[in-house]
């Protein structure tokens, strides 16, 4: 299967030293023949573009640098150049993209965004102390690029309405009954207006992140009188009900300078604290917010760095990475019980909570963030240390564990294996899949229609009775010329892990036959096992970096990235390269950036 990744070296020639005659030469040899009008590879042609002003095409010139970055095109056994002038190329296209955004920069813009489950089950828990059961009131959210605060594509519909209206009232009657939200609601102990007024004050200004009015706290007043008919507590609770049905509490409402498209200090404040605490801004960053400090540079700083220390931050992992990293397709996995009785739930809450501590370690520590794939230990229980085969005792809770060579960083932890596997087998099309989307940003081409699964067209035992591995079978499945152009980019990742069984233990067999884990990867270079396959995510640490940070970026935005935004990425990466990739330095630079200070309207 032929794919649109050859549009690259039309424009090789920009910074070879060479002239317009070695230019079409290398225009001959790597590409035009497969993209011109009469030939449109990958529905693609390239008769068109010109190349002296990449920054006119942003959305090809950032396919050409990111499929050069990773080392996919030319294809594989293709003819490539020289690496220095590939190398030489893609700064050449990334400089000149580059300078034009900044005689023309564009911070790019959103919807505003409503609280999702999680987001509303924290404001909740901030507001009252309440843990709730937000499954019980609000639908599943919509995912959009991996992540569910998408704000374009947070639907509203009458079911989701409905649920915050049962949610509204539910936990206003249970605030009044419990004593700590009780405590935390009422600001005083007379049963009089006065104190009603001084209370919903209170929580108006709580609820509204800095952002009532003293229209929004007579509404509330109005609210508590047509309820206090029946007494002190029902005027409480209606005027909180109907502070819990605001959309100044359910949507993030923002106001924004018309002069130069700024967000104000409020919104500024909400925008750092759902970013780095998937919740309000407390009290602290609120008042930066309202003296102004929030919108100098220096404080600003010393604000996000104090929200990285507090525990709060825990949402990066919880929230942030939980999504990038896909944990949540370890709940659509069930391994075959015959073949992993030692497989469960519980296991898989451990292997889980073993990511997301490892994370907030990297968040915690300030570690340089490539030590995602390299650290020599993890953090494991009983469970899961004997899982994997480790003779140590942690007890039922989690404890730093010095880890063997081959479970080195998250490439070794059991969320990732078992996540993408099958149920009765391991998939080197999805682990090689998930290093493609997750780490390099380059997915692969979609399969072409009608061609069989794996599992229909190769048997795992032959007619005579001769047992394959699943690398065997997937070396016949891919001799299809239809196959083999998608799987020369993802098998090899893949099958890199394959001492990794279904649920992530290790295994020197598969279906009787020894393990093979070599490969040779798209770029021309061989991996054999986990090792290799981290030292190929550090050859490729630039692309790993801002792949990491796009994710980033789109999570902190709530939208998705577009092409325009891979200059703002970039000059993160840059940033935090000269702090050794602290995961504190590509914070801080999505948080200095263009696109997260500013939310310019459609008609600027």
């Amino acid at each position: 299967m032929r794919d649109g990744y050859g549009i690259v070296f039309l424009i090789l020639g920009l910074v070879l030293p060479a002239g317009g005659e070695e230019t079409s030469r290398l225009a001959g040899v790597y590409c035009t023949g497969c993209h011109s009008d009469s030939n449109k590879q990958g529905g693609l042609s390239l008769a068109s573009f010109d190349p002296r002003h990449p920054e006119k095409n942003l959305e090809t010139t950032e396919k050409v640098i990111r499929k050069l970055r990773a080392g996919m095109m030319p294809p594989p056994g293709s003819k490539r150049p020289d690496p220095s002038d590939a190398a030489a190329f893609v700064a050449a296209l990334e400089s000149t993209v580059d300078q034009a955004a900044a005689v023309h920069p564009k911070a790019g813009s959103r919807p505003f965004q409503r609280l999702n489950r999680a987001e509303y089950a924290r404001a909740i828990r901030d507001l009252l102390g309440l843990e709730i059961d937000v499954a019980a009131y609000l639908p599943p959210d919509s995912v959009s690029n991996g992540f569910d605060n998408i704000a374009d594509a947070q639907a509203f519909s009458a079911t989701l309405l409905t649920g915050y209206l049962r949610a509204a009232s539910q936990i206003s009657r249970q605030a009044l009954c419990d004593a700590g939200a009780r405590k935390r609601l009422l600001a005083c102990n007379a049963r009089t207006e006065a104190c009603a007024a001084k209370s919903i004050a209170r929580l108006v200004d709580a609820a509204y992140r800095g952002t009532a009015t003293a229209e929004d706290r007579a509404d509330a007043m109005r609210f508590y009188r047509q309820g206090s008919g029946g007494g002190f507590e029902d005027g409480v609770r209606l005027a909180l009900q109907s502070a819990l049905m605001s959309p100044r509490f359910l949507f993030r409402l923002e106001r924004v300078d018309d002069a130069d498209d700024r967000v104000n200090g409020p919104a500024l404040a909400s925008r750092l604290s759902f970013f780095l605490w998937g919740a309000a801004p407390d009290r602290l960053l609120l008042q930066a917010a309202a003296n102004g400090k929030l919108l100098d540079p220096a404080s600003r700083e010393r604000e996000v760095r104090r929200m990285l220390a507090d525990k709060r931050s825990e949402a990066l992992s919880t929230r942030f990475a939980s999504q990038w990293l896909r944990l949540q397709d370890l709940d659509q996995i069930v391994p075959d019980r015959l073949l992993f009785p030692n497989y469960d739930a519980a296991l898989a809450r451990s292997m889980r909570r073993e990511t997301e501590l490892f994370f907030d370690r990297i968040v915690r520590e300030d570690r340089n963030l490539m030590d995602l794939f390299t650290s020599s230990d993890s953090f494991l229980d009983d469970r899961l240390a004997r899982h994997y085969g480790l003779a140590v005792t942690t007890g039922a809770a989690f404890r730093k564990v010095a880890m063997p060579e081959e479970r080195r960083g998250l490439l070794g932890q059991g969320s990732i294996l078992a996540s993408t596997s099958v149920a009765d087998r391991t998939s080197a099309v999805l682990r090689g899949k998930w290093v493609m989307e997750v780490l390099f940003g380059t997915p692969p081409p979609p399969p072409p229609p009608n061609v069989p699964a794996l599992d229909d067209s190769v048997k795992p035992t032959t007619r005579e009775g001769v047992r394959l591995s699943t690398r065997q079978r997937i070396e016949q499945h891919r001799k299809s010329p239809a196959c083999s152009g998608c799987h020369r980019y993802i098998d090899p990742l893949g099958l890199a892990l394959e001492n990794f069984d279904v649920t992530g233990a290790w295994r020197s067999a598969d279906n009787g036959v020894q393990v093979d884990s070599r490969g040779d990867l798209y770029d021309g270079t061989t991996v054999q096992g986990p090792a290799g396959l981290r030292e190929a995510l550090l050859r490729h640490e630039d692309l790993v970096l801002r792949t990491f940070t796009e994710n980033l970026l789109t999570y902190a935005l709530g939208r998705r990235l577009e092409a325009s935004d891979m200059t703002t990425v970039r000059a993160i990466v840059r940033r935090a390269s000269h702090e050794k990739n602290r995961f504190s330095a590509f914070v801080l630079g999505v948080v200095e950036s263009p696109a997260f200070l500013m939310n310019p309207s459609p008609k600027h």
